[in-house]
């Protein structure tokens, strides 16, 4: 796993800093110390973000340009579709046989005596889900050099020093970018409309399946964990505590990642998190009569959205 400063030398742009978190107004410059208004080392304050997702043309504002084969807005659409092929068919038939070896797994890992909560093998696999994202695209895009780091994320660093990733690359493997995600969750791709496969496309489509009316809406759940970066309420799970997990995502991750990517190897890297999706969805599907779905589809997508932007110097070394 490399290290942050093997991260800068593959070109970590200005690092951009706001102390409350993306979702919370500009300070200040006083409170930052900057003589000149600025945030960080930029000359300019950091313009409002859409959805609580910084944008990235400004967040990497001493990137080079990407390579002009690339589409930087939703360069994963293509690789979502074409080389997940297998896992969305495997997601309309419940036979993804990786999916039901994930359940089986996390449910031995997660057992307390005799007695597993269901809720914290949703966390996991959620957690989980989110992390492979942002492992995929530096897998798939930086790993290759098709992008370097500042193109395929916005990195956001804040004033104690924690990093995080964002970026609209990234949002295409959490969300279909056509799916408004609207709070009773009938957007297009979500209902399995035009749009590429998605962690959330196929948990909503999980919960529908066990019967949900209402599910959550994810972009809430977007804005949420934009908002809490770098505060103490960042990654936890926002349900009820007769539901809490009773282990949060950040600590699913440290403890489950490199056994998972192991389980995961031999796989398209793009197709990470949709198989870890999809045990969740087969997971949801199986609790629909124990644990109510739009419950179920909450923990899952509240622990992949924040575990999708962490830094991975920050996991335990493998």
């Amino acid at each position: 796993m490399s290290s942050r400063a093997e991260e800068q030398d593959k070109g970590v742009g200005a690092a951009l800093r706001r102390p409350d978190g993306f979702g919370a107004p500009p300070a200040p410059a006083a409170a930052l110390g900057a003589s000149s208004g600025g945030f960080g080392r930029r000359a300019t304050p950091i313009p409002a973000t859409t959805n609580g997702m910084p944008p990235l043309t400004v967040a990497n504002d001493r990137t080079a340009p990407a390579d002009d084969g690339i589409e930087l807005s939703f360069a994963a659409e293509q690789s979502v579709e074409t080389r997940a092929a297998e896992t969305r068919t495997a997601a309309s038939d419940e036979s993804d046989p990786l999916a039901g070896e994930l359940v089986d797994w996390l449910q031995l890992e997660l057992r307390r005596g005799r007695d597993v909560q269901q809720e914290a093998v949703l966390c996991a696999l959620g957690a989980l889900a989110g992390y492979a994202a942002q492992q995929a695209i530096r897998e798939t895009l930086v790993k290759t050099g098709k992008l370097t780091l500042d193109q395929a994320f916005a990195v956001i660093e804040t004033r104690s020093g924690e990093v995080f990733f964002f970026g609209e690359l990234l949002n295409a493997v959490i969300v279909a970018k056509d799916s408004p995600g609207n709070s009773n969750g009938n957007g297009a791709a979500a209902n399995g409309g035009p749009g590429h496969a998605s962690i959330w496309k196929i948990v909503a489509d999980g919960g529908r399946d066990a019967g949900a009316i209402n599910l959550p809406d994810v972009i809430d759940i977007i804005k949420n964990c934009a908002a809490t970066v770098g505060r103490d309420e960042f990654g936890i799970p926002r349900v009820a505590d007769a539901h809490m997990p009773n282990i949060l995502p950040h600590e699913a991750v440290s403890r489950f990642w490199p056994a998972a990517r192991r389980k995961l190897a031999g796989k398209d890297p793009m197709s990470w998190p949709l198989h870890l999706a999809l045990a969740a969805r087969s997971l949801i599907v199986s609790l629909k009569h124990t644990l109510r779905p739009d419950i179920a589809v909450q923990i899952v997508m509240e622990a992949a959205v924040p575990m999708s932007k962490i830094d991975p110097v920050s996991l335990p070394k493998e």
